[in-house]
């Protein structure tokens, strides 16, 4: 039996394109600035306001194979939050969201930041499932939490 094919990896820039939300051209655009601002392709593109930052989360949980999670929609459980302090969240760009099973969920913004994911792991503990969170729905739960 043949495994079951996967779709091509596609950069983020080629997702929001597939899913119209930006222009083979305000694509080329941004990537010409970026190369010298040095910033994100999603930073800019939400800063320019095409895109908005909930698309570009959406967009790096489908290229990078993970759940993404509407903070907004779902809420935090406090006693999952407060297994973080607030201020590491906003380091790390994550929050505990809540207990699943045996497992703690937790939302973070930048699923390519391998090593703040390891860290969350050892800070945490082996037990995590991780997901993707818009930075700015984290950050209205972070000042909710604080608050």
């Amino acid at each position: 039996m043949l495994p079951e094919s996967r779709p091509a990896w596609l950069p983020l820039g080629a997702l929001l394109v597939r899913e119209k939300l930006i222009t083979a051209e305000q694509l080329e655009l941004a990537l010409t600035d970026q190369q010298s601002t040095g910033l994100r392709l999603g930073e800019l593109l939400v800063d320019w306001g095409w895109v908005d930052s909930a698309a570009v989360s959406r967009a790096l949980a489908e290229q990078y194979e993970m759940e993404f999670l509407d903070l907004d929609a779902t809420g935090v459980d406090p006693a999952a939050a407060a297994r973080l302090p607030v201020d590491d969240a906003r380091d790390y760009g994550a929050i505990p969201i809540r207990f699943v099973d045996d497992r703690l969920l937790v939302g973070v913004t930048d699923p390519t930041d391998v090593g703040a994911c390891d860290e969350l792991r050892h800070l945490l503990g082996d037990s995590i499932s991780l997901v993707v969170v818009d930075r700015r729905a984290l950050n209205r739960a972070l000042a909710a939490e604080h608050v």
